[in-house]
């Protein structure tokens, strides 16, 4: 299967590899969202989603590199989220993570309200220090 240079080239500078690339020819573009500060904690970010074979790939880059810090996608936006996380994500580590959720594509995510938070650390997941909603 053929993969457009472009996408390979983004895949590669997130640290995809490329066979973990290689998406079904219907994917969606990747996409970026901004990770925006919570409880003055000037903490920002990115999170790219890219449609993977396996699942959504989606990559969290954090200014901060502090303690390790866990991270998901909820349901509902940054004003209001659902407590219970709809996907957990690969906890933060030296300001990045990656992360597949199997059978999941960015048109799910971006179907509905869905948000990524950053929480400050894994003995404070109460405060949240970083959000972003997900929107095409």
């Amino acid at each position: 299967m053929k993969i457009p240079i472009s996408a390979l080239a983004f895949a590669c500078a997130l640290g995809i590899t490329a066979s973990a690339a290689i998406a079904p020819a219907s994917a969606a573009k990747p996409l970026q969202v901004h990770l925006v500060a919570q409880n003055a904690s000037g903490e920002t970010g990115t999170v790219t989603m890219l449609d993977g074979p396996l699942g959504l790939i989606v990559h969290v880059r954090v200014n901060e590199m502090t303690l390790a810090q866990p991270a998901h996608i909820h349901k509902g936006t940054c004003a209001k989220l659902d407590a219970k996380p709809a996907y957990p994500l690969t906890t933060i580590a030296d300001g990045q993570s990656q992360s597949t959720i199997p059978g999941a594509t960015i048109a799910l995510v971006t179907g509905q309200p869905y948000a990524v938070n950053v929480h400050k650390s894994t003995k404070d997941v109460a405060t949240y220090v970083a959000c972003a909603n997900i929107v095409m």
